[in-house]
């Protein structure tokens, strides 16, 4: 019982990430905000990289994109969950 409620939180959460990934896309409305943040965290820490990369491939874009989705879908997630829970409680 306990992994099958792993399992269905893991997806309900991996469904919010995907769909974090879709609207933070160029174009979509999570967009500015995005590129914002990986804009900033860019400046921050790109000092710390001891390579040199092509434009938009260095791993400290990845990461802060990365970063970025997982908050914008456990956000989601959260909201998804309270929601189902209130409609659930009539």
């Amino acid at each position: 019982m306990q992994t099958a409620k792993f399992v269905k939180k893991t997806a309900g959460f991996f469904v919010c990430f995907i769909v974090a990934f879709m609207v933070s896309r160029y174009g979509m409305p999570l967009y500015p905000l995005t590129a914002w943040l990986v804009e900033h965290s860019y400046q921050i820490f790109s000092g710390y990289q001891d390579d040199v990369y092509e434009a938009g491939t260095d791993p400290v874009t990845f990461f802060s994109l990365m970063t970025v989705i997982a908050f914008y879908a456990l956000a989601m997630y959260w909201l998804v969950k309270a929601a189902v829970k209130k409609v659930k409680r009539g």
